[in-house]
């Protein structure tokens, strides 16, 4: 079974687990936060690990890559 963990920049890790469906939820949440400009979450960077390596990435414009 896979592990996945979505990390938000400025917060951390705000998720992990073994269901990749709640995984990209919430990978999906904190994107719509950072594309809102609004909350913690404004502006900063989400990516989603799947077994420890990057699986869905999301960077703000603007952002170094």
């Amino acid at each position: 079974m896979s592990n996945y963990q979505v990390i938000v920049g400025n917060i951390g890790t705000v998720h992990e687990g073994n269901n990749p469906a709640t995984a990209r939820g919430v990978y999906d949440e904190y994107k719509q936060q950072s594309q809102s400009g609004y909350g913690r979450a404004a502006g900063e960077p989400v990516t989603m690990f799947k077994d420890g390596e990057p699986h869905v990435e999301y960077s703000p414009p603007g952002a170094d890559a």
